[in-house]
C-alpha cells in the first residue's frame, strides 16, 4: 500500500475555457471545464485530515478492499452502485452491419450515470477563470518531476514538468518567467521582480509539455509561471507574442 504520510490534498480551481463553434459558424462559442483530477490518494488524505481520530492506514485498507470488490462485480458483468454516487454499467462499442458481424468478446467499456445526489454537488460551484481559445497556451499541470514538491509545489534547482497545450516556446520575446504572488494570488505587475528560466534549463521543449529547471536563484515562496511564445508550427511564427499564467504554485528553497 501507498505510504499514507506521501498522501496530499487536491487544489480546487475551476477553469472554463470557451471555444469558438465551427459547426455553426455564428459567433457563438461551447464551453469545456478543464479537468481538475482530485486522485485515490487525494481522497484518502483528505478523509484522514478531517478526522484527526482514524487510523489512516485501516482507511486506505478500507477502500482498497471496496476497489477490489467493485472490480470484481466489473468481471462478473454487473453494473455497480458506487457509493451511491452513481452507477457504474457495461457498455459496448458496436458497428455491425450484422449478427455475424459481432464478436463473442464483444468490445466493452465503462459508462457512468450519476444519481441526483452527485449533480447536487455542483450546485454550489461558480467559476474561478474564464478563458477564451485564441491559440493562447493554456497550461493544465505543473509537477516536480524529483518529487522533492509534488503538484503545485516546486523545489529551487530541480526539474519540472508542465502540461497543457500551445507550450512549445518560440520567438525571440518567448520564454518562462516566475512571477511572485501576493497574499490574495495576484502576480506582481511589475516584471522587474519576475524570474526568467534559462534556455539551457529548458530540456524539454513540446506545445504539449514542457521539462526545465526551477532556478536556484527563486526566493521561497508563491509565484505564476508566465509562458510567452511566438510559436506557431514549423517554420511559422505568429506576428504577436501570446501568453499564459498558470494557479499560485509554491517553490521551496
Amino acid at each position: 500500500m501507498e505510504n499514507i504520510s506521501t498522501l496530499e490534498n487536491s487544489s480546487s480551481i475551476l477553469s472554463v475555457t470557451l471555444r469558438e463553434n465551427n459547426f455553426i459558424k455564428d459567433g457563438t462559442y461551447y464551453a469545456t471545464v478543464t479537468r481538475n483530477t482530485a486522485t485515490f490518494k487525494n481522497i484518502l488524505s483528505e478523509i484522514a485530515e478531517d478526522n484527526k481520530g482514524m487510523d489512516p492506514y485501516m482507511l486506505q485498507f478500507a477502500a482498497i478492499l471496496i476497489q477490489k470488490k467493485i472490480l470484481k462485480m466489473l468481471e462478473q458483468g454487473k453494473a455497480v452502485n458506487v457509493l451511491d454516487l452513481g452507477t457504474m454499467y457495461i457498455a459496448m462499442k458496436c458497428n455491425a452491419k450484422g449478427k455475424s458481424d459481432v464478436s463473442e468478446k464483444g468490445n466493452f467499456y465503462i459508462k457512468f450515470a450519476p444519481t441526483e445526489l452527485a449533480n447536487s454537488a455542483l450546485s454550489s460551484l461558480s467559476v474561478d477563470k474564464v478563458v477564451y481559445a485564441d491559440g493562447s497556451p493554456e497550461i493544465t499541470e505543473i509537477a516536480d518531476l524529483s518529487n522533492a514538491g509534488g503538484k503545485d509545489a516546486l523545489t529551487c534547482g530541480k526539474p519540472c514538468r508542465v502540461k497543457g497545450s500551445r507550450l512549445k516556446i518560440g520567438g525571440d520575446e518567448g520564454g518562462v518567467w516566475f512571477a511572485p504572488v501576493d497574499a490574495d494570488g495576484k502576480e506582481s505587475g511589475d516584471e522587474s521582480e519576475w524570474v526568467k528560466v534559462d534556455g539551457q534549463a529548458l530540456f524539454r521543449n513540446k506545445p504539449t509539455e514542457l521539462n526545465f529547471f526551477v532556478p536556484e536563484t527563486l526566493a521561497a515562496g508563491n509565484y505564476r509561471l508566465c509562458l510567452r511564445t511566438a510559436y506557431l508550427g514549423k517554420d511559422k511564427s505568429r506576428k504577436s507574442v501570446v501568453e499564459a499564467f498558470s494557479g499560485v504554485v509554491s517553490v521551496s528553497a
